[in-house]
Order: C-alpha cells, then structure tokens, then sequence
C-alpha cells in the first residue's frame, strides 16, 4: 500500500470519529440529510405555527389539513389550556422587575394537564413532522427542561445582571457539536405582547410570539435573542408569559444518542437557570463575577456560530487530520479552496428554505480561507524564489478593487443571492462597475486570479489552482447569465422579475 494509505489507517482512531461528527453536524433533519460538507445547500431549520385553528395555517386550521393518506386532518384548538396556564401563572405573583420562571413540575391541578396538553399537541407533532420525517425520526418530550416564563413590564436592565443575556445574540445550549440530534426549543406565546420581538437573524426570522404562537428553533445550534419596541406598549399585556417547551429530535436508528443527549441537555439546563437565578440581581461581587461570566460565555458562543459556524468548525478539523495522517498538504488545499464556489452554485439552483446567514458565513469563511492560501503561496513560494510582477500586482489590486466597489453599489444581502432568494425586492444597479463591466464581480475576481497566475514563481509551484478557480467562476457565471435554477410548480405561472446583479 501507498504510505499515505497505511498513514490513513494508522490515523483511522482519529479520522473515524471525525467523519461521524462532521458527517453528523450536516445531516441533522430531513431536509438537511444530503448536505454531508459545507458546499451542499443548508436550509434553515427554524419552525413556527399556532395552536389556534385559524383559516390561514395549513397545520393548525379547523379546516385541517391533509394527512399522507390525503384524508382530513383536525387540530384540537389549546385556547383554552393556554388561558388556564397563564391564569395559574399570575396567580403566583410574578416580578414585575425581573423575569421569573417556574418549571413544569411545579404547575397544579389544571394548569398542569393544560401543559400537558399543549406539550403533545397534534399542531406541534405536524410542525416537527414538516422537517423531520416519522419514518426516521424519533420526537422525545423533555419534561425536566420545560418551564413558565414571564417578563416583567417593568423591566431594570442593567448590563450587569444575566437577564441581559436575552438582549444579547446567543445560542441556549453549548453542545451544538453533537452530531445527528437535536434538541428543540420551543416559545409558545400565552397572551398578546408585541412589546417582544424575537430574532433568529442566521435564518431570517422575526416574530412576535403571541398568544397561541409556536417558534421552534435548535437550543444548541441557532443564534437568536430578543428586542423590545416601547411604541407597541398600549396594544400589549403588561405582562409577558410563555412556555419554553423542549424536545429531543434523533434518528432511530441512533436511539442510545438522542437518550443520551436528551439527558445532557436536561442537566445543563438546570444548572445554567440555578446560575442564571443566583445572578439575576447580583449584590456581591463573586454574584458579579458569575454574572459577568453568563454574558461573556454568551457572547463567546455567538461569536462561534456567527463568524465561523460549529458544523464547519468540526469540517475544518477533519480536512486538517486529514493533512496530518496523509502528510500531503494538497489534501487540505483542495477540500478549502473550492467550497464556496460549490456552495454558490447549489444555493443558486435551489433557492427555497435556505438559511440564508448560515450562506452568507459560510462562503465567507471559505473564500477567506482560499484566498489566504492563495496569497500565502503567492508571497511565499516554497521551491523557487520570489520574483517581483508588476502587471500581476496590479492586475490584483485592480482585480479586487472593482470587485469591492460591485459590493459597495449592491450591498452585501444582494451580492450574496438576497433577490433571488426572495428575501429582498429586485433592484436594476447602474451604479459603477454595473453597465460599464458585464458580471463585474466575477470578471473583476477572474481577472484578480489571473493575475495571480500571471507570476511566473506562482505558476510554476501551483500551474492547475488558477484555471480551477476561474473554471468553477464560469461555470457559476453561466448559471446566473442563463438562470439556471429550480423552478418550482408554484413558479411556472409568476413573471420573473429582472436583476441586475452578480455571485
């Protein structure tokens, strides 16, 4: 065998696992279960529906909605569980000053078997059946994580306390890098406050969760936080209560894990609300200093997943164990540098449900990742020297120049597939390179590269990378010149309206 065979299976204690987690950090719903690396489409795994039937929902409708078998399907209205657990809940005196909380264990009578009710309810069930399929997935209750929620009208916010944290972008959960299962959390709305917004800014979401909502979203995965808007204060209750409900969603056929995971989560979240009560109105100053640390491990987390993304964190590990085990850097080279382009194209061609921050960051990282490498061994060539070229800087800096001012008249939302994905109105740009440079982005970044490969050190360690890159931007330019994407059967009867823009 090749050496850098026999260094794989020396490796295969390491990489093994590896694969399982990056693999799993992918395929985690039904939607999402070809997306096996970062240049496959990810669609956003944010949910939402109500509990009361209206005429406008598909799930949750009186009219109800068709079941595989194509018969009729009612939903059970819980109006009247939600009035009965909220009526228990200001019962109890809540603060007005600072948010409270009671677990579900110390509901009674009534209000507990109204929690019980809307935990199991057939509107919920539906709206977890929508993205993970009942063939493969199990949907477990998690009763110890499940809770009373209330907001106080008369909110003391003060950077200084962990009630803070909810203003702040953050992920619930630290444990986002366990593969193929998830834990749900969902906010079911008990009254109508619109004073709260809740945002889910990588999946485009904001929503006022008000009586009879459903917004469910991953509790170790999904940044999110809340804002509060005083101008909506005379159309809101005082208070604001909400059930924080919670589910463990695994494959079955990985049922140890999900129990497992289940458990974890529970555990943590039990400890992280008994810290978050110590420090909610902190009067020492080891209280501050737990506080403190609340809002930094939040930001922290944030960041992570914001800038970076834990799924492609666990990727970028693998293709490095990978340069480790083989010892051929070309492996790492080839499994960073082409992702984005990849990502482009599939993203393009399909378009509905895409997470459309998850996009924008994780193209992002990547280009930044290929374009160092380029740069790198642009400057730093390993076999033969350096040898200064003129043209070939400035065919760089003119290169990217251009490609900066096509961002700057589009803006960032639109250079990265906004219009098409519907997230933003099509817009006709004349503003310079746009009408003086056909698909200014992509010839501005072909001609940056080629610039590149215009030093003769560059070209003669690296002579395929160049003609790589400017290949799979064709191939992406084609694809928006022709529009060559998914039309879907809703589609077929609706103008498609003209855009002028680029990647």
């Amino acid at each position: 065998m090749p050496d850098e065979m026999q260094h794989l299976h020396a490796f295969a204690w390491l990489l093994g696992p590896l694969i399982f987690f990056a693999f799993g950090s992918y395929c985690l719903d039904s939607k999402n279960g070809f997306c096996f690396f970062p240049g496959t489409p990810y669609f956003h795994r944010v949910l939402r529906t109500t509990l009361f039937p209206t005429a406008n929902s598909a799930c949750d409708s009186n009219l109800g909605s068709l079941s595989r078998g194509g018969a009729l399907k009612v939903h059970e209205s819980r109006k009247a569980d939600l009035a009965s657990i909220r009526a228990w809940t200001m019962a109890q005196d809540p603060s007005p000053h600072t948010s409270s909380h009671w677990w579900y264990t110390d509901l009674t009578g009534e209000a507990r078997e109204a929690f019980d009710r809307c935990v199991h309810s057939s509107q919920i069930n539906d709206m977890f059946r929508s993205l993970f399929g009942q063939q493969h997935y199990c949907l477990d209750a998690l009763e110890g994580m499940n809770e009373v929620y209330v907001t106080g009208p008369a909110r003391e916010e003060e950077a200084s306390n962990s009630d803070h944290v909810f203003y702040t972008r953050h992920v619930d959960g630290p444990m986002g890098l366990v593969p193929f299962v998830s834990v749900y959390r969902c906010l079911v709305g008990l009254d109508r406050n619109y004073l709260i917004t809740t945002h889910c800014p990588l999946a485009n979401v904001n929503m006022n969760v008000v009586e009879g909502d459903v917004l469910a979203f991953d509790f170790n995965r999904e940044v999110h936080y809340i804002s509060r808007d005083e101008s909506k204060k005379s159309i809101s209750d005082d208070f604001r209560v909400t059930l924080k409900v919670h589910y463990c969603v695994y494959p079955r056929v990985l049922a140890p894990l999900g129990w497992l995971f289940g458990l974890m989560n529970t555990a943590y979240n039990m400890s992280f609300r008994a810290l978050f009560l110590k420090t909610i109105n902190p009067s020492s100053y080891y209280e501050h200093f737990l506080a403190w640390n609340v809002n930094f491990n939040t930001v922290l987390f944030d960041c992570i997943e914001t800038y970076i993304g834990q799924r492609n964190l666990i990727y970028i590990f693998f293709v490095l164990a990978l340069w480790r085990a083989t010892g051929v850097y070309e492996v790492f080279f080839a499994l960073t540098s082409f992702v984005h382009y990849f990502r482009y194209i599939s993203t393009f061609y399909v378009r509905r449900g895409i997470d459309f921050g998850s996009f924008k960051r994780d193209v992002l990282l990547f280009k930044t990742i290929a374009l160092a490498q380029l740069f790198y061994h642009y400057f730093f060539p390993q076999t033969v020297p350096f040898v200064f070229d003129a043209v070939s800087v400035g065919m760089i800096v003119c290169g990217y120049a251009i490609s900066v001012a096509a961002t700057s008249a589009i803006g960032v939302d639109r250079t990265y597939f906004a219009a098409e994905l519907g997230l933003v109105e099509p817009k006709w740009i004349n503003q310079f390179p746009y009408g003086y440079i056909p698909h200014p982005m992509i010839v501005s970044q072909v001609f940056a590269l080629l610039g590149l490969y215009k030093a003769a050190h560059f070209r003669a360690e690296w002579p395929y990378v160049v003609p790589m890159h400017v290949m799979l931007y064709l191939v992406h330019m084609l694809q928006e010149h022709f529009d060559v994407y998914l039309v879907y059967p809703s589609q077929l009867q609706q103008p498609q309206a003209a855009s002028k823009k680029v990647e």
